[in-house]
């Protein structure tokens, strides 16, 4: 897999994405709630794109995910949650008996100029598939958005983006002859399952899937069917670990790789959920430090080691750690 080094020394953020995106093939979408000219100063060397675009997330503040072939940066709970509100979108749009929902299901190309208008973007689409929108006034504010250039996707991953700064989804309803797309918040409470054939050991595999991903509910047919109900994120990791492939929260040798990277007042929280995701390694963090890991903190690491990474991420925090095998154990400083 290929690498990059990047040195961003006061960089406006949608100046440094934009370049990266050109560079790199990747199609960016950065939320409208984040703000697009704040500088940036960071540094980082020989790192894979997914693992610099997360640490460009966590430097930033932000939630990081993806949506069909998009990087989507925001805040971390539309971060968290929108890869399933696409996927359940995708499969509402195949399942429930609307021929104008089926269109939604199209892959194309996608595109907007310099100061389109949201509304208009959503509307297009809706006509596009001979639908209404009764609440689009009501749900969308009348920016002006920079130009985007996106990949061929489906309409329902595309929308899913483009409502996620206004925190929002939406749902499809008969209205006489047509149908209504009425716009409406992210739902708190998202549930995905998947169904998986699966001939090894059903108690082994889902003994694994439960330490891998303690969020995810299984269950055995006894036979040859494993459903897994949790969040898109999940079903990615657990169809590649039933297929034998390695889950992302697999570790592999931690204490090989060197580490350049500087975080600048970031909540301790936020630093550790991304170097969950950059070292492939769980943190044991126990209930009751919820106000520590509040504490922002900040550091400037070059070709670390991962002792000398964590001594600097903790140093000035009321917590402490120790490596535990494949973990990391959290607590407080005697």
């Amino acid at each position: 897999m290929s690498t990059f080094d990047l040195t961003w020394d006061q960089v406006p953020l949608r100046d440094g994405l934009t370049r990266l995106s050109r560079t790199h093939r990747v199609a960016i979408f950065l939320d409208r709630r984040i703000d697009p000219d704040q500088p940036i100063q960071m540094t980082f060397s020989n790192e894979q794109l997914g693992l610099g675009l997360q640490r460009i997330a966590a430097t930033v503040g932000v939630g990081m995910s993806r949506v069909g072939d998009v990087i989507y940066l925001g805040p971390e709970e539309t971060a968290s949650r929108l890869p399933t509100v696409a996927e359940l979108q995708a499969e509402f749009a195949k399942t429930c008996g609307l021929p104008a929902a089926l269109e939604l299901l199209d892959r194309k190309p996608r595109s907007w100029e310099r100061l389109s208008k949201p509304s208009e973007i959503v509307t297009s689409v809706a006509q596009q598939a001979g639908m209404t929108i009764p609440n689009l006034d009501a749900a969308i504010k009348n920016d002006l958005w920079p130009a985007a250039d996106f990949p061929a996707m489906r309409t329902t991953d595309y929308l899913t983006l483009v409502l996620a700064g206004y925190h929002a989804s939406y749902r499809l309803a008969k209205a006489g002859d047509g149908v209504e797309m009425i716009l409406v918040p992210i739902p708190e409470e998202l549930t995905l399952t998947r169904v998986y054939r699966f001939a090894g050991k059903h108690n082994e595999a889902i003994e694994k899937i439960r330490q891998l991903f303690p969020d995810a509910k299984v269950e055995s047919d006894g036979k040859s069917q494993l459903a897994v109900t949790g969040s898109q994120q999940i079903q990615e990791q657990v169809a590649k670990l039933l297929k034998g492939g390695t889950a992302r929260s697999t570790v592999v040798m931690p204490g090989k790789k060197q580490y350049t990277m500087k975080v600048e007042q970031l909540p301790l929280q936020l630093v550790v959920n991304s170097l969950r995701q950059q070292l492939g390694m769980e943190f044991e963090i126990p209930s009751g430090l919820g106000e520590q890991m509040k504490t922002r903190i900040s550091y400037n690491v070059k070709e670390a080691d991962l002792t000398a990474l964590l001594d600097a991420v903790f140093s000035d925090s009321p917590l402490t750690y120790e490596i535990d095998g494949d973990k990391i154990v959290v607590s407080k400083k005697e």
